[in-house]
């Protein structure tokens, strides 16, 4: 995830792994839904509502920040192992900046009890890692 001050917008590529995405939208949508076989609008439709409960940026005043689906891209080298993965683009506006600002992400915790996530966070010249677990808080964006 990187900060874009220019355009005060949080820019995210989230690598997963497919079968846990469709597992998740599956259990979410109570709907059969795979990258092979659900048309890309549908199935891109549910990954943004998806990732709106999952991947939660809120401004200062406890406002949940607007995400805009950029797209995604099945990794290519993955695909015909047992694992492949897609990367999700997106991105989160935030117009008064990141002051105050949090980080709630709670993806596939309500599939796996020993979920966990790294992200790197990059300011400018900063960079933060993080880890997301089941039962954790929201980061802060602007430490």
């Amino acid at each position: 995830m990187e900060w874009n001050a220019a355009t005060q917008k949080l820019e995210v590529s989230l690598t997963l792994f497919v079968n846990d995405l469709e597992l998740a939208l599956i259990r979410h949508t109570e709907r059969e839904l795979r990258f092979e076989k659900t048309p890309p609008e549908v199935l891109d439709a549910q990954i943004r509502q998806y990732l709106a409960k999952t991947f939660v940026v809120s401004t200062a005043a406890d406002q949940k920040a607007e995400l805009t689906w950029v797209g995604r891209e099945l990794d290519a080298d993955t695909q015909k192992s047992d694992e492949p993965t897609v990367t999700l683009f997106f991105e989160l506006s935030l117009p008064e900046g990141l002051k105050g600002s949090t980080l709630h992400m709670t993806l596939f915790t309500e599939l796996f009890a020993d979920q966990l996530h790294l992200m790197t966070f990059r300011r400018g010249e900063q960079k933060t890692s993080w880890q997301f677990k089941k039962g954790d808080g929201a980061k802060k964006l602007d430490d």
